[in-house]
């Protein structure tokens, strides 16, 4: 089988002490970075938008453009991310124990898949004793729980792919596939093939990815080209897709895996949502198929120390002028929200930020927060409801359920946002300080700070250049014309004043003789004793 190669495009192996006696004459594992200490791991894994406090004075349309960094400039390591760090970082280094350049063992591995290859038969070989020291893990979670996201932050570690001069081997630390929608194994090779053509540069979709060749030549030929570029983990997304699989697809492709594991000697990593765990383990036998080196079940993230710290990292990127601080009424609020969810919590992050610039709020507050959950989030309502009420039998439903488009509600929103002329500096500092004033003293007047915020850059907006006095009558007055609205008087004759309600001051003047009219005012308690007065002057 050739290797259609272009070397110079491929960075040549760097070899390094990998700390162990079995590691070191294995010039696979010497090409990877060492085994890193914890602190690395995290400094490798964790990732910060870029932020500059300058960019506040930035008009509201493009700091809308800033705030969507978080999208995908924004990664904080966690417990779980760190466990499933160490488990690959075993996976990749203990499956190439057995497929060793300097020692043959590679080589036995590919003579092996050649008879394959000419046989169509995955348990043919030209060599007994040939040992597979490969191993699989599965990994299930719940959609968005960030299962794509980490796997892609771990291995982006590894360079993909590497090239051995004295070897004539180019390495191929890992590739990922998705799982067929119908679970069909020729979909699965051409993938394959496709995948490694775009990493090496190779042509494989064309000489080895032909349909017609039939399904067992194309899996052959897949597990030869996995040795054949010391594939160190296969990594197979979407795997609940084999639940839909057609008759017997599902099995056929279990027995694959296992023969890529126990057999080839490339070990296998498999990610899907809940339901795919559930379908694993239906026998015994097919979940110890699965979890060789264990399986790893991720759920949102409960509320404990780890999520008060994620939300604390994820609080400082706010491009709002009059940003709040993170409080417990804000987390508690994030987290009824999003129920955990970490791809619901940037999003509602991110969606917030941009509806305060668009409503001139500039902060965010809970009231804020539940709104725009409301109105942007709505396709993930019912599975988020499912969640709070702890109920498997509703989780169930809703497992797969598809993450909202976080682009379209984005460009949606972003055109609400006013455009307006950017405040020189030295304007924004005295506005700014006025805002703070102002703010102050509505908080005094006991408005509440949804109102008061978005009341006040109303306010300063129309009248900039007012003393804080006269703003703050503005301000009585913007409540006295927006609690409610006040009905237009209307004029009613003398003698329509009997038919009006008895507490009308009018009916009671004409309900008697005019002379008594302040007896009768006095009666209903209308009118004031000014002797108490006197009678405390006194």
């Amino acid at each position: 089988m050739s290797e259609p190669i272009t070397h110079g495009q491929i960075p040549e192996a760097s070899y390094q002490d990998p700390g162990l006696e079995e590691y070191r004459d294995n010039p696979l594992i010497c090409a990877l970075p060492p085994v890193m200490p914890l602190e690395q791991v995290v400094s490798g894994l964790q990732l910060k938008p870029r932020y500059d406090e300058q960019e506040l004075n930035l008009d509201g349309r493009l700091r809308v453009h800033a705030i969507a960094r978080l999208l995908h400039s924004f990664f904080q390591p966690l417990g779980h991310h760190l466990q499933l760090e160490a488990k690959i970082s075993l996976l990749i280094r203990q499956g190439y124990l057995g497929r060793n350049p300097a020692n043959g063992s590679l080589y036995a591995h590919l003579q092996n898949g050649f008879q394959r290859v000419m046989t169509e038969d995955l348990e043919a070989r030209a060599f007994d004793g040939v040992v597979s020291t490969a191993n699989s893990l599965s990994l299930f979670g719940c959609s968005g729980c960030g299962k794509s996201r980490t796997l892609e932050r771990i291995l982006g570690m590894y360079p993909q792919a590497v090239y051995h001069p004295e070897h004539g081997v180019t390495q191929l630390t890992y590739l990922k596939v998705d799982c067929p929608i119908d679970g069909d194994l020729d979909e699965l090779c051409l993938s394959f093939f496709n995948q490694v053509d775009k990493v090496l540069l190779t042509d494989y979709s064309r000489s080895h990815g032909r349909k017609r060749l039939g399904t067992k030549r194309l899996l052959a030929s897949m597990c030869q080209v996995a040795n054949l570029h010391a594939l160190g983990v296969l990594i197979i997304d979407e795997v609940q897709n084999l639940n839909e699989a057609r008759s017997g697809g599902a099995e056929k492709m279990h027995n694959f895996f296992v023969s890529l594991v126990n057999t080839i000697g490339v070990p296998v990593i498999q990610v899907g949502t809940h339901r795919a765990r559930k379908f694993f383990q239906r026998t015994f036998r097919a979940a110890r198929r699965v979890s060789g080196m264990g399986s790893l079940f991720w759920d949102r993230l409960p509320r404990d120390k780890q999520w008060t710290k994620l939300m604390k990292r994820l609080w400082q990127y706010q491009w709002l002028r009059n940003a709040r601080p993170l409080d417990d009424d804000l987390e508690t609020t994030m987290y009824d929200l999003t129920q955990g969810v970490m791809d619901i919590v940037v999003k509602l992050f991110v969606l917030a930020q941009i509806r305060a610039i668009a409503t001139g709020a500039e902060c965010i507050t809970s009231a804020l927060l539940r709104k725009v959950y409301e109105d942007e989030l709505k396709p993930v309502h019912p599975m988020l409801a499912a969640l709070r009420s702890n109920r498997p039998e509703l989780i169930a439903q809703y497992d797969d359920l598809q993450m909202p488009g976080i682009e379209t509600r984005m460009l949606a929103m972003a055109a609400s946002v006013p455009e307006k002329l950017p405040e020189t500096k030295a304007a924004s500092r005295v506005n700014d300080d006025k805002a703070k004033r102002l703010l102050d003293l509505l908080n005094q007047m006991e408005i509440p700070e949804d109102i008061a915020v978005p009341m006040a850059d109303e306010i300063l907006s129309s009248h900039p250049d007012l003393p804080l006095a006269a703003l703050v009558h503005k301000v009585t007055a913007y409540m006295a014309g927006t609690k409610t609205e006040k009905p237009k008087a209307s004029r009613v004759k003398r003698a329509e004043w009997k038919s009006l309600p008895e507490e009308d001051l009018r009916r009671i003047h004409v309900s008697g003789p005019e002379s008594q009219a302040y007896r009768r005012f006095k009666e209903q308690g209308m009118m004031f004793d000014l002797r108490s007065l006197w009678g405390e002057a006194g």
